[in-house]
């Protein structure tokens, strides 16, 4: 047979050899699905934002992984904006906190250095994945970070199961989130009771609650004028 101009000698199959020999087809396992980007409204961010200072010194903290459009967003009315991922997103990696999610450690330097500086909290759905003793040390730490006044925004999913690994959140605009997860599969959910999360809220005022359709509960509250430290 020929091929743009070359010759390639095939080997003649003899009779006693014709027997077609079928190779054991590979097994070719399923492609996992990429995770799933779903857009919602979000009031408690909105509401976050309207209670913000007017003035030029406003401070963000952002308790998520660093998200390129949400340090655009912020950046077009804060003057400074600091970023801790207060979760640990290797599942493999053993936290000296006390196991599971947290990375509390991190967040700590910061308290000597920017003491009752911060004008928003942006906490994502932290809570959802730290133990009530992580929470309550992560929450003790973030008001004493905060001015009087300070607002925070929380989701807590108001269902029985949530994604395995927290979510990425991406502000779209100042009422719409992007949610974005880190994969399909999923894990029990501490379903908090809005008593639950105000306890765990110390030092903080739950001004507002809202439950969205898609079974997540978004908390806005308020850093009291006092805080007794335990």
């Amino acid at each position: 047979m020929r091929y743009a101009g070359q010759v390639y000698n095939l080997p003649m199959k003899l009779p006693w050899r014709s027997r077609v020999e079928t190779a054991t087809p590979e097994e070719i396992s399923p492609e996992t699905p990429d995770p799933v980007i779903d857009i919602y409204s979000s009031p408690g961010l909105e509401e976050a934002l309207r209670g913000l200072p007017d003035d030029e010194g406003c401070k963000v903290l952002d308790l998520g992984p660093s998200v390129a459009d949400n340090v655009e967003f912020v950046s077009s009315f804060a003057t400074y904006l600091q970023i801790i991922d207060a979760i640990d997103r290797d599942p493999l990696v053993s936290d000296l906190d006390g196991g599971g999610f947290g990375r509390l450690s991190a967040l700590q330097p910061l308290v000597d250095q920017h003491r009752r500086s911060f004008s928003l909290v942006l906490m994502w759905d932290v809570l959802n994945y730290l133990s009530s003793d992580q929470s309550e040390r992560l929450l003790q730490s973030v008001a004493e970070l905060c001015l009087p006044g300070a607002r925070l925004h929380a989701i807590i999913f108001a269902t029985n199961t949530m994604a395995a690994m927290p979510n990425r959140y991406r502000i779209i605009d100042s009422s719409r989130l992007a949610y974005e997860a880190a994969t399909n599969e999923l894990r029990g959910a501490p379903n908090l009771a809005p008593a639950a999360v105000q306890k765990l809220l110390q030092g903080f005022r739950v001004e507002h609650s809202f439950l969205l359709q898609h079974g997540v509960r978004e908390y806005v509250a308020s850093r009291k004028r006092w805080f007794v430290k335990k």
